[in-house]
């Protein structure tokens, strides 16, 4: 995960931005969506990372309904 570089409140969403990897370094762009409706991210490198992987997080979409509470009672 990199740098975060902003929080924005949508009006369903708490969305999380981090630093984008240069450009030159991007193949193109993923999104996973998680069980609990969170939303992440993903751009895929042409070069491997730091870590060894090939992936770097750039942004994640949460639901405001989750933020402190379970989805479903």
């Amino acid at each position: 995960m990199g740098r975060l570089v902003k929080v924005e409140k949508t009006k369903h969403f708490i969305v999380k931005d981090f630093r984008d990897p240069p450009k030159r370094e991007i193949r193109g762009y993923r999104a996973k969506k998680l069980p609990d409706g969170t939303v992440l991210t993903f751009a895929i490198l042409t070069t491997k990372g730091p870590r060894g992987g090939r992936t770097a997080l750039v942004n994640e979409k949460k639901p405001r309904s989750q933020s402190g509470r379970s989805r479903r009672r």
